[in-house]
């Protein structure tokens, strides 16, 4: 379940949450600016929605702060203020909506969107990052059989792949083995 904070004060937020999309969230609320920073540090909510009506100001400040902690944060703002605060509040990963349900919905879209995008790059990078540390392994391994057993390149990749294949491991796993052997 996503944990969603509504900074605003009572009546609002309860409007707020029924403009939601609907969904498994579990909703946690703040009425003042203090209230809301404490939640943030103290739940680490995956989203948080802050109305620029929060009772005793400070709802940008909130939405920077929130931004800040990696909580993806929507600010609600008047429809006249839209354009200007997107402009004004994007500069620091801050999302502005306007109060309706079709602004919402398509706010939540977006963020599902970006998520789904975020994720296929972070599991593309794991793939990545594991290929070149499984290519540093390999290149390593050629490098202490150069210096250890004088061969080429090409020879010390033969030896690794023969290893490999002789003990039914991966080359990873064949170049680790000679690493702790020669060094």
């Amino acid at each position: 379940m996503e944990t969603v904070l509504i900074a605003a004060e009572r009546q609002r937020g309860d409007e707020i949450k029924r403009m939601l999309p609907p969904g498994g969230y579990v909703f946690i609320r703040a009425e003042n600016e203090r209230e809301a920073r404490m939640k943030i540090l103290d739940i680490s909510p995956s989203l948080a929605v802050i109305d620029v009506l929060l009772p005793g100001g400070g709802a940008k400040d909130v939405s920077v702060f929130a931004a800040s902690q990696d909580v993806d944060t929507v600010l609600i703002v008047p429809d006249e203020l839209s354009a200007h605060m997107s402009e004004t509040m994007g500069k620091y990963g801050v999302y502005t909506v306007s109060f309706s349900r079709d602004s919402m919905w398509t706010m939540f879209s977006v963020l599902r969107i970006a998520r789904e995008k975020i994720e296929k790059a972070e599991e593309k990078n794991r793939k990545l990052l594991a290929r070149l540390r499984n290519e540093k392994m390999l290149t390593e391994a050629k490098c202490l059989l150069a210096r250890h057993k004088g061969m080429s390149e090409a020879e010390a990749h033969g030896f690794i792949e023969k290893k490999s294949m002789n003990c039914r491991v991966s080359l990873t796993d064949a170049a680790m083995s000679i690493i702790r052997e020669l060094s």
